[in-house]
């Protein structure tokens, strides 16, 4: 990874990665965005593990893309959240929701291996 850290992506909960690690294809788009937007962005949601991924203030579902590795909520601070979401689009992620009120998009490769 050239711009970001395992570290953004543990659980808030309990500091910990998922057993096999983040989804290689999702770090390696991740950084492909952020070479092409120029600007930093935040994780501020990578890992879930189940115990944080069920607590009612995340709002998790049970098939979360996070508990799996495969997802990373974003905010990037000089961009719109509709902006992050094309981009992310056109580079290939497969799965992108746009959060207008908390300001953050979710991305993930939900179709690309383990």
């Amino acid at each position: 990874m050239k711009y970001f850290t395992l570290d953004e992506f543990a659980c808030n909960h309990c500091g910990e990665l998922p057993p096999n690690g983040m989804n290689p294809v999702l770090l390696e788009k991740l950084d492909e965005l952020r070479e092409r937007i120029g600007h930093p962005i935040y994780i501020t949601s990578g890992y879930r593990c189940p115990i944080w991924n069920a607590d009612p203030q995340v709002g998790g579902v049970p098939n979360s893309q996070h508990v799996q590795g495969t997802a990373a909520d974003c905010v990037c601070y000089e961009v719109t959240v509709d902006e992050l979401a094309d981009l992310a689009a056109e580079i290939g992620f497969d799965g992108i929701g746009r959060y207008y009120k908390k300001g953050f998009v979710h991305l993930d490769c939900r179709s690309w291996g383990t």
